[in-house]
This record gives C-alpha cells, structure tokens and sequence, in this order.
C-alpha cells in the first residue's frame, strides 16, 4: 500500500512535527538532568531569597551575589559536605552517638557560615538602598497573592 498525494504530504509534515517536538522534549529532559552543577543552584538559592525585596535592592544582591559566587559555592558545598557526612553517621554500623553529634555540629557550622555569607550580601543591598526601597520590603508570607478566589465564593 503507497500513500501519495496531498494526504501523504500532510503525514509526513506531522510526522516531522511530531519527531521535532519528541527531540526538543528529549533535549530538554536530558539538559536539566545533565546540567552542571555551579553557579544554577547559587542563582537559584538567591533568587529563593530574595523575593520580599523591591526590584532595586533585589538587583544589587543579585550583582554582589555574582562577586561572591565562589565564597557563596564553598559556603554551599561545605553544607551538602556535612550533610552527607551526617548522614553517613546516622546509617553508621555500629552506631557512634558521638560521631553523630561531630556531624550534627559540622553541619550546623556549615549552614552558619553560608547564612552569614548570605547575610553579609543583603547587609551590603541594604546599606545601598534608600529609605524609601528599605520601606517596600515585605515581610515572609506576605508576598504572594492567591491566584484563585478561597472556595465557597
């Protein structure tokens, strides 16, 4: 059986069609799985981070994050460190209870230090910005809006 004519056309357009978009959702898939691991989760962590703050002061962390990015990435790592380390205690044979607190403390000091370097970085924003921009800050959960009106109206 031979398809010809218009009708063949049209079917191997849509198959095309259909090949493009299983190569972009595969290429998509496989980039996100694939993707390095570097500057993406810092730039995630901050953008996270920032998201009570006015566009202003949002921008100038931004810019000192990008300054920071190395000591921010050592900061990082140095916590999924510990909390890999922690971990590895809790499922030790024999389990150290002393071995585990080490852990707890080396993971706790980590995230410290990380919090202080993020710290440090919105310090800087903020002793840049404005009473004015300083005022627009939006306390935690304050932010986002509901999106659909509560049930019953």
């Amino acid at each position: 059986m031979t398809i010809r004519g218009p009708f063949a056309v049209i079917l191997l357009l849509l198959l095309f069609v259909s090949l493009a978009a299983n190569f972009l959702i595969v290429g998509f898939v496989v980039a996100r799985t694939n993707a390095p691991i570097g500057t993406a989760d810092i730039d995630r962590l901050v953008s996270l981070s920032v998201r009570g703050f006015p566009p202003e002061i949002q921008r100038t962390i931004a810019d000192t994050s990008k300054v920071k990015g190395p000591q921010l990435r050592a900061g990082l790592d140095a916590v999924q460190q510990a909390r890999q380390r922690m971990f590895d205690a809790m499922r030790a044979q024999p389990f150290n209870q002393a071995a585990l607190d080490a852990a707890f403390a080396d993971y706790r000091n980590s995230t410290v230090a990380l919090q202080k370097t993020g710290q440090d970085v919105v310090g800087l924003a903020l002793a840049q910005a404005p009473p004015d921009v300083r005022r627009r800050i939006k306390p935690p959960g304050s932010a986002p809006t509901p999106r659909f009106p509560p049930p019953g109206l």
